[in-house]
């Protein structure tokens, strides 16, 4: 069974998370839930989603995308996405989710589109 994987990192004020394995009911979404729960609830809302390694992904699982990006969003933060695979790309493109989720292809580039960190005094 692949299940899913979350390797988790920080990049300034923005957290990586790196998803393996499968984003399906039951078995990847609800990890997915707990750990941007978690993030959030520590103030961490600038989260950028690895979807490369996901080998395979549902309507369970691109509606955990949507509530997490949701979470995220009313706590004043944002959730991108990396490295969509082909069948990501095309059920992301099928759900006209494309274009409301900011997807990137490089790491640098998602982090950079938060914009500076804040200065700590």
């Amino acid at each position: 069974m692949d299940v899913l994987r979350i390797t988790e990192r920080r990049v300034g004020d923005v957290t990586v998370l790196e998803l393996a394995g499968r984003l399906i009911l039951e078995e990847g979404e609800l990890p997915l839930r707990d750990c941007v729960d978690r993030l959030v609830s520590e103030g961490r809302v600038n989260i950028v989603l690895d979807l490369g390694k996901v080998t395979r992904l549902d309507s369970a699982g691109v509606g955990m995308l949507v509530c997490k990006y949701l979470t995220a969003f009313h706590k004043g933060g944002r959730v991108k996405f990396l490295h969509l695979t082909p069948r990501a790309d095309e059920l992301m493109h099928v759900t006209k989710l494309a274009g409301v989720f900011e997807i990137f292809q490089s790491e640098e580039d998602a982090i950079r589109s938060f914009g500076p960190a804040p200065i700590q005094t």
